[in-house]
């Protein structure tokens, strides 16, 4: 994200929701990737939050402006290619964490260079909600790189089961 003091709350309120709605659609290609039910409805807790945290920033955007049309900017680029890429569930987390990471930073860069409390208040408040779905993020990601075969599919524990079974034979024989 380009960092810039010359932003109006306006226009980050704009390019906020813009990135709530990106990350639902994010989201939901993760969701319908996962084939354990177990990712599948962390992701779209994730989703329902977005979409929760969109009609909250909304609402803001109606108390602060109530006489200025929303406009919600264009899908940003990158975002547009993460969801157009086949990528793997690993690779889509990883470039939502970093997404996360960079939004987090410029919300707060923009909650320093304002001098409006409310806006203050709000940037930070956008900060720490990319900052919690960053660690949530981070856990999934944890979570697929230490075991796999969990998240492959609803039979979790099925190849595991599998090695110590075919092991069992091997020692009997």
């Amino acid at each position: 994200m380009e960092r810039t003091e010359e932003i109006t709350s306006l226009e980050v309120l704009g390019i906020a929701i813009r990135g709530l709605i990106d990350d639902q659609e994010i989201y939901q290609n993760l969701a319908d990737k996962a084939e354990n039910e177990i990712l599948k409805n962390r992701i779209m807790n994730l989703y329902h939050e977005e979409k929760k945290q969109q009609k909250l920033l909304e609402k803001k955007y109606k108390e602060m402006f109530p006489n200025v049309e929303l406009i919600v900017p264009p899908r940003d680029h990158d975002k547009k290619i993460l969801l157009d890429r086949n990528l793997s569930i690993k690779g889509i987390l990883q470039h939502v964490i970093q997404g996360h990471k960079e939004s987090r930073e410029y919300y707060l860069d923009l909650a320093e260079a304002i001098t409006d409390l409310s806006g203050k208040r709000c940037f930070r408040f956008i900060a720490d909600m990319k900052f919690s779905h960053q660690m949530m993020l981070t856990a999934e990601l944890e979570m697929i790189e230490k075991y796999p075969a969990y998240f492959k599919s609803s039979e979790v524990w099925d190849a595991e089961h599998r090695l110590r079974a075919d092991r069992i034979k091997r020692r009997e024989n």
